[in-house]
């Protein structure tokens, strides 16, 4: 399986608070999320596995929207 599925995905919970940072002038941590999602299925380094490859955090676990959503192949 891990040679199928990329090991680093879009969740909403990284991206809305990219955008909002980005509305206000920030793109930093939309060019950071850019820079890990071009390459899904790469290993990349410990500091981007630490940040970018964990489970949602549990207080976000309530909140609805795509941060529900699950693979169903």
């Amino acid at each position: 399986m891990k040679r199928v599925n990329p090991k680093y995905t879009m969740r909403e919970w990284f991206v809305v608070p990219a955008y909002q940072r980005a509305a206000e002038g920030d793109y930093l941590p939309i060019r950071e999320l850019q820079q890990v999602l071009t390459q899904p299925y790469a290993e990349q380094s410990e500091a981007v596995e630490k940040r970018f490859y964990r489970l949602k955090p549990s207080e976000l676990f309530d909140l609805g929207g795509l941060s529900h959503y699950s693979c169903s192949s």
